[in-house]
């Protein structure tokens, strides 16, 4: 199902609420997303993102686990590949949402997690960054 400016999907919904959960993972994700050509270690994306090395490392091994990474042999390299159809599908919807209802989709992520002050920094730093 497509997203229109004002509503998201409620199969987005659940997808960002399951397996993207956090504004870091979210982050990464686009990145690899619209960089699909290159492949990145965790000090690249925490020096494109502004982030901590370690925290961009737990970000691609999570997305690994759930099929929308891989890695290369030595697995200091990863690159975006979803391991099916239906993921790429909902990373394809998910990007083209995030560009036009970033706060909607920070919101929904930001709802689901407990660490809220956090989260909520991070969006914020996110946010001024793509101004």
């Amino acid at each position: 199902m497509a997203t229109s400016k004002n509503h998201i999907s409620e199969e987005l919904r659940r997808f960002i609420k399951y397996k993207i959960r956090t504004v870091l993972r979210l982050e990464v994700l686009l990145l690899l997303h619209d960089q699909q050509s290159r492949s990145f270690n965790a000090t690249e994306i925490a020096n494109e993102l502004g982030f901590e090395t370690e925290a961009m490392q737990h970000q691609l091994t999570a997305l690994e686990t759930i099929g929308l990474a891989i890695h290369s042999t030595d697995k200091s390299q990863y690159k975006y590949h979803p391991v099916n159809a239906t993921l790429r599908s909902m990373v394809e919807q998910l990007a083209s949402a995030y560009s036009k209802q970033r706060v909607p989709i920070l919101s929904l992520i930001l709802a689901n997690d407990s660490d809220r002050p956090r989260l909520f920094a991070e969006a914020f730093k996110i946010i001024r960054r793509n101004d």
